[in-house]
């Protein structure tokens, strides 16, 4: 089976949120790179060991004490909610989005091995171009959401379509065909099978080269690897993958701001002339606008010494009780500011103002990074700028309701924020 081809890596990083254009010029080193970060982002790598085979092995699977679909499904509060809207029985169209086939292919194999199966086989939909050959060896406890699925596998095409043939031959002579009606199919399209196998290359260094295992007939050939969990990326992973992401362009590193407005990199003259068509509308209205100086607070008024989480529609439901909680520094306590990881550069940042009551004379701030945590606006310490903030939020150039909007900032103080007013960001925000 051909590896994932240039189009097809970006189709399927805009199918996790990560969306760049078709005629991209990044080099595929970095494209690569990018992809490669997505996925361990998405099946979140940074929980997992080094080692797998140093976890405790997973509770009886067949027995039902912890079923594997449970806890290999993942998703966040915008799936939630729509979930809930629609009805949790209408499942995701099949084969338009990869990165939802994939995860919808993992939970599969989870049930393949709740009902007792020991192998399966993922096959396109018409079963006669490619497939991949699983067996599935052990499961390791990451957590008791986690599960680390220990496999065989072998991609199989018409080139080598005999030697799957007679693998599965094999499987069929020495092991049920089906058990209550769970049969050892999984249809996945070419590219979902690209994606699987892409994942699975990439988790074989979870396992050291000495780990032990037999190998039946016909499984010379065969890779050992671990599945893991895939959900939705959340809303720090989309941020850290957008940021420093190099030359506009191509993605070399070593790029320069533009001289105009600083908002963009590139590493060459050149790069910045294939671009200029599309980031002239933002330096432009970044040359244009008007910049408010704002001063900001590390706590809400009234929240001083009350535990605070900010969750959105990002923010993933299988580890809920990771989400960071934070004590709001009391009345007199000297808050530390964060560090300024843009320099002087300008950024984009997310503006917020309460509902109802109180609430609606205090606004929330923060980078799609985090870099500075949330931090907040209150009326009281400049009711004009923060007048025209609102007056901007309920205008023509706000939106959202009149409750929230995106502006261009700079930090220029440990406690200030300078934000260009009266220019909307022109570009795509989907956060």
């Amino acid at each position: 089976m051909e590896p994932l081809s240039r189009v097809e890596k970006l189709k399927v990083l805009a199918s996790m949120g990560l969306e760049l254009p078709e005629g991209t010029k990044l080099v595929d080193e970095v494209l690569e790179r990018r992809l490669r970060a997505a996925l361990d982002a998405a099946q979140e790598r940074d929980r997992i060991p080094a080692n797998v085979q140093e976890l405790a092995h997973w509770p009886r699977i067949n027995l039902g004490e912890r079923p594997l679909l449970a806890a290999v499904r993942r998703g966040n509060m915008l799936e939630a909610q729509q979930n809930a809207t629609q009805g949790s029985s209408t499942g995701p169209a099949l084969y338009v989005n990869p990165f939802m086939d994939l995860r919808q292919t993992i939970m599969s194999l989870a049930n393949t091995l709740d009902n007792g199966l020991t192998w399966c086989t993922i096959q396109d939909p018409e079963r006669d171009n490619h497939a991949i050959n699983i067996r599935f060896l052990d499961v390791y406890e990451v957590d008791e959401r986690t599960p680390a699925i220990l496999i065989l596998y072998y991609p199989v095409s018409r080139a080598n379509a005999m030697e799957g043939a007679r693998w599965v031959q094999y499987q069929v002579q020495y092991n049920p065909k089906s058990l209550d009606g769970v049969g050892m199919n999984i249809n996945a399209s070419l590219l979902e099978q690209k994606v699987l196998l892409k994942l699975l290359g990439m988790n074989q260094k979870l396992l050291p080269s000495s780990f032990a295992f037999e190998r039946k007939r016909f499984e010379e050939k065969y890779h050992l690897s671990v599945i893991l969990p895939v959900g939705p990326l959340g809303f720090e992973a989309i941020g850290k993958l957008t940021s420093d992401t190099g030359c506009e362009v191509c993605g070399k590193r070593g790029a320069r701001r533009c001289a105009q407005c600083q908002s963009a990199a590139y590493c060459s003259t050149e790069c910045q002339k294939i671009d200029w068509p599309t980031h002239k509308h933002t330096c432009r209205s970044l040359k244009g606008g008007r910049w408010c100086a704002v001063p900001f607070r590390a706590t809400g008024p009234g929240m001083e010494g009350m535990y605070a989480a900010l969750i959105n529609r990002f923010t993933g439901t299988s580890h809920i009780g990771d989400v960071p909680i934070n004590m709001q520094p009391e009345v007199g306590v000297a808050s530390v500011p964060h560090p300024n990881a843009h320099g002087d550069r300008p950024f984009i940042v997310k503006i917020q103002v309460g509902l109802t009551g109180p609430a609606r004379d205090t606004m929330m701030i923060y980078d799609r990074q985090r870099s500075f945590s949330e931090v907040y606006v209150a009326r009281a310490d400049d009711p004009v700028t923060f007048r025209d903030l609102v007056a901007e939020m309920t205008g023509p150039r706000g939106g959202y309701g009149g409750v929230k909007m995106y502006r261009w900032a700079k930090r220029s103080g440990d406690w200030m924020l300078d934000i260009c007013v009266d220019r909307r960001p022109e570009t795509d925000i989907k956060w």
